[in-house]
């Protein structure tokens, strides 16, 4: 056997193990990439859910931005998931709200002092 053969098999070792390890990872963090597929559009569909809901109601930002992360909260754990860290949901909503303010234009709020 010459170096080039030592070389090559050395290689194709080390590389079989490194993709069996980046395998077993992925699988592992399966569930964060679906949390992760599904976070943004939960986090949209809660922001609309929140400001349709102040049309009815006084709601201050604060508490419709409480609202929907709390809707997205519920919708993942009623799905099985959890996540440990809450600022990712609340950064999901303020994206959220930033990406949809001309639609969220389309719902006009109700007044503090308004029955």
């Amino acid at each position: 056997m010459n170096f080039t053969d030592v070389v090559v098999t050395t290689l194709v070792t080390v590389l079989t193990a490194v993709v069996a390890f980046v395998g077993n990872e992925i699988k592992k963090n399966e569930q964060a990439r679906t949390i992760f597929n599904v976070l943004e559009p939960l986090a949209k569909d809660a922001v609309v859910a929140a400001q349709k809901l102040g049309v009815t109601e006084y709601l201050t930002g604060v508490a419709k931005k409480n609202h929907a992360v709390q809707t997205v909260v519920q919708a993942l754990s009623n799905a099985g998931f959890t996540v440990k860290d809450e600022q990712i949901i609340v950064n999901a909503v303020e994206q959220a709200y930033a990406k949809q303010r001309d639609l969220l234009k389309q719902y006009p709020q109700k007044d503090k002092g308004a029955d």
